[in-house]
């Protein structure tokens, strides 16, 4: 008996009926224009720090995602039968995260978005060939990101060292989730260019890349360069195995550039917490001096670097929010027990992870849910890269997103509808939420 899956024909033709009067005006010609206006704006917001629950701003990216739905539309009734693990998950993550807004409001603007209007983009470019799609939503993110990197380098003079470069954006490390994803695409496009012979293209999107890559270098974000490398790693080890002929050699040069990029990690570390040191034993000589206060702080060749120093304090935040934890979550983002623990005063940090930041804004069913849903996204990105890696130069991008989610979700939250890391993951994995991975778009099944 044939198994029955969720099928996507009566949402997209429920769909066709209400935007018809569209048919004429959006076509999938215009894809990478509504990737770029969709994935520039989750740049803008990360380059503003604009507040992620200001339901406006939440407002304006559900109008760009209807727009990249109307702009993805083929004119195919398509039959979508839907992966029941991954619909079951997605749909009690964020049922649980509306349930936490009902308690808090702010939480329903977040949600409200990843509940339904996702969904509907995923049934969308599900039905649609996977490698058009992958390929306006790598350009729409490379061209949204490059004009604030000319900008930064326009507007702001370079800095070498720490704290970091962070040109026009809000701090580095926003600067640095936005080199990312631009550098990660560019990457992406350079591959399957060169696998296509268009050199002109393979010069182009290298170009970007290098600089995508340098810029970061510049931001010295720790949690962005830590990431970046785990995705070049992942990339590159997985296009080694799937399609080398002497994957031996290549994987062997691999270790070696990993060794370097560690080493260039620890020295990065050393050389922050070094200069932090120095600014605190400065301040209380300072403060000795001026106002007769005892010096407390050892002197900075004493110190030996600590979990909470290694992560400039975040895993003081992540036991504090293990031990504060709800099944509803809490009103604000912000961790006011490790705020009142630690005194810092106003240094009003959120959890700074992505899992982390879930479980306390929305409580730890939600927590246990997000994790399986990215372990399972994950695991079905690699078979899906296995399945389609001799077939499509752009079958490693669901992995390579994935391993961007998951190593900046790490260390910085960024599971958002809207922020440029979070929608970018999300457009990408539409692919993983078909029952059949085998199939490069829903029309092949028939």
């Amino acid at each position: 008996m044939r198994k029955q899956g969720i099928d996507g024909t009566k949402v997209l033709n429920l769909y066709d009926r209400v935007t018809g009067i569209f048919n004429e005006i959006f076509d999938a010609r215009l894809l990478t224009a509504a990737f770029f206006a969709l994935i520039g704006y989750c740049v803008l917001f990360t380059q503003r720090k604009f507040p992620m629950r200001w339901m406006i701003f939440v407002l304006f990216g559900m109008i760009l995602l209807a727009f990249v739905t109307l702009t993805a539309r083929t004119g195919v009734k398509a039959r979508v039968r839907f992966h029941k693990g991954m619909v079951a998950l997605w749909f009690a993550l964020h049922g649980m995260m509306v349930v936490s807004g009902l308690f808090y409001e702010d939480w329903l603007s977040e949600s409200v978005p990843l509940l339904i209007a996702y969904p509907v983009v995923f049934s969308v470019l599900s039905s649609r060939d996977d490698e058009s799609t992958f390929r306006s939503i790598l350009r729409g993110a490379v061209l949204s990101v490059l004009p604030f990197l000319l900008w930064s380098y326009l507007a702001v003079p370079i800095t070498w060292g720490y704290p970091g470069y962070m040109g026009v954006f809000y701090d580095a490390n926003c600067m640095s989730m936005c080199c990312i994803v631009m550098t990660t695409s560019a990457l992406l496009l350079c591959y399957a260019s060169f696998v296509q012979r268009r050199m002109k293209s393979v010069i182009a999107y290298g170009m970007a890349a290098a600089l995508g890559a340098f810029t970061l270098v510049l931001t010295l974000s720790r949690s962005g360069l830590l990431a970046f490398a785990g995705v070049l790693v992942i990339l590159t080890a997985a296009i080694i195995a799937g399609t080398a002929k002497h994957p031996k050699r290549l994987m062997a040069i691999l270790a070696v550039l990993v060794v370097a990029m560690g080493a260039a990690g620890v020295k990065i570390t050393q050389d922050k917490m070094m200069e932090a040191y120095k600014e605190d034993y400065a301040l209380a000589v300072y403060n000795y001096e001026t106002y007769g206060n005892p010096i407390t702080v050892p002197k900075p060749e004493e110190r030996r670097i600590s979990m909470d120093d290694l992560t400039s304090d975040r895993w003081g935040i992540w036991m504090t929010i293990l031990q504060n934890l709800t099944w509803n979550g809490h009103e604000s983002s912000v961790i006011q027990e490790w705020v009142a623990k630690d005194g810092a005063g106003d240094r009003l940090f959120n959890a700074h992870n992505a899992f982390f930041g879930v479980t306390y804004n929305n409580g730890f069913i939600a927590g246990i849910l997000l994790a399986a849903y990215t372990l399972l996204a994950l695991w079905r990105a690699i078979r899906y890269y296995w399945m389609h890696r001799k077939a499509s130069p752009y079958a490693a991008t669901p992995l390579a997103f994935c391993a961007v989610f998951i190593l900046v979700g790490m260390f910085e939250s960024v599971y958002a509808p809207f922020s440029v890391i979070g929608c970018t993951y999300l457009l990408v994995q539409a692919p993983l939420w078909r029952d059949d991975l085998s199939r490069r778009s829903a029309e092949e099944a028939h």
